[in-house]
């Protein structure tokens, strides 16, 4: 949820380093927890297209910088009303540009292990495999995507063994999955949350937009 304490935003009280955020699961039961709630990786979301002028992208910035900068600081910095700026990053959040999540960084809590798996899953039963490796705890990532597999995971575990019991155990118990490899992540280069997509062009896109083609684009206040 959102943090308007002291009038800060609480887009994350932390510089976290993690690429995913917690999504309530559109079917899961009452009864379930919410730390149970399927992982979405950020920018997975089905949102349309969102117009940006400079104001929204200087915006962008100083939030992924820090998520805790208060309405007023950033009204300050970029020579805005506090009203204004915040309309401004609420329209963002809504259409899903920018997502008020905090991020985990899965190592320095002792889950030093990140294994991307390719899964290749019997005829028909995709989504049922899908959804049973999305209520896995240490699955922090589920896609169906197209090639030599099915689904994509992205799982965190405590040491090597944790990775080969997750493997060979949790896996197992899994009806539908007729293969899988695995990628242990040595290193990460680049962290997603720090992706500066704002400054990113869309060409050809983006002449539509300038010309006032942009379909379902969301225009600024």
């Amino acid at each position: 949820m959102e943090s308007k304490r002291n009038g800060a935003i609480g887009f994350g009280s932390l510089k976290l380093q993690g690429s995913f955020r917690i999504l309530p699961s559109m079917d899961r039961g009452k009864d379930e927890h919410p730390e149970s709630h399927q992982f979405v990786r950020l920018g997975s979301l089905p949102h349309g297209t969102i117009e940006l002028d400079d104001i929204d992208r200087h915006i962008m910035k100083l939030l992924r910088h820090d998520g805790r900068l208060s309405y007023a600081h950033i009204a300050r910095t970029v020579g805005l009303s506090e009203p204004t700026v915040r309309k401004r990053i609420d329209r963002l959040v809504r259409a899903g540009a920018i997502i008020n999540a905090a991020r985990i960084n899965p190592a320095p809590i002792g889950f030093p292990i990140d294994a991307m798996i390719g899964i290749k899953v019997v005829r028909g039963r995709v989504k049922e495999v899908g959804r049973e490796l999305a209520r896995m705890e240490n699955v922090a990532y589920v896609a169906y995507v197209a090639g030599g597999f099915d689904i994509i995971i992205e799982a965190f575990l405590p040491h090597t063994e944790g990775l080969f019991r997750f493997l060979n155990e949790d896996l197992d118990r899994i009806d539908g999955i007729a293969g899988t490899e695995t990628w242990n992540v040595l290193r990460t280069e680049k962290f997603f949350y720090n992706w500066e997509g704002e400054d990113v062009g869309l060409d050809p896109a983006d002449r539509g937009r300038e010309a006032g083609q942009g379909e379902g684009a969301v225009p600024s206040p």
